[in-house]
């Protein structure tokens, strides 16, 4: 029996996925309700596994999933997250991350997710690793740096100025320089341009 715990910034997701593990007569989930909870994994040694939804690649996620690793180094990590460039996917991979799975792929790819996990092999669902595979095709945003891609996909994930700011320790003000920047390399001239860029492009490397 798996023991399996749930967290993360999407609470209904938090509540689905456990409902679609109870399903798995191997797996033992369970909810975690509060960030104090999540900070004190290192002391639960009977889990094997912890899964945490996220709402998109930010700096405070990943210093979170660094952080438990350095604390917890054998238990199994899976982040399930949207669609991401290669470059945070990867920074991911690194940090001690064990499977990746996206929002839109089917439940049974977590199943399978959490026996590579479980078996020490990382592992990525199948449209992010198709994404991984394709980002070496002509893009849009091959002209952007990585600071100002990153600034990108937290926009367009529906951070706002300030919350980007505090996220990259850099004033409201450099934000909003690069997010001009970014407009101007991209040829556009508002926040939803943007999103609707970064989801054709998903849509364009999963194709």
């Amino acid at each position: 029996m798996l023991n399996i715990a749930i967290y993360g910034e999407h609470v209904l997701s938090v509540q689905a996925i456990a409902r679609l593990l109870q399903d798995e007569t191997a797996f033992q989930p369970q909810t975690i309700t509060s960030y104090t909870e999540y900070s004190q994994l290192s002391t639960a040694t009977q889990l094997d596994v912890v899964i945490y939804c996220a709402t998109g690649y930010s700096n405070t996620l990943f210093n979170e999933v660094k952080n438990l690793h350095k604390r917890t180094p054998s238990l199994k990590k899976i982040l399930i997250m949207p669609m991401a460039h290669k470059q945070f996917l990867l920074k991911m991979l690194n940090t001690g991350i064990d499977a990746i799975v996206s929002y839109k792929a089917p439940p049974e790819e977590l199943v399978q997710a959490v026996h590579f996990a479980v078996r020490g092999q990382q592992y990525l669902s199948v449209d992010l690793s198709k994404m991984v595979i394709n980002s070496q095709q002509p893009s849009s945003f091959n002209a952007l740096s990585k600071r100002e891609l990153e600034i990108t996909y937290m926009l367009a994930n529906g951070m706002n100025i300030k919350t980007v700011s505090a996220e990259l320790s850099i004033s409201p003000k450099t934000v909003n320089t690069y997010r001009y920047r970014i407009f101007s390399k991209l040829e556009i001239e508002r926040n939803v341009d943007l999103f609707r860029m970064v989801s054709e492009e998903a849509a364009y490397m999963l194709g």
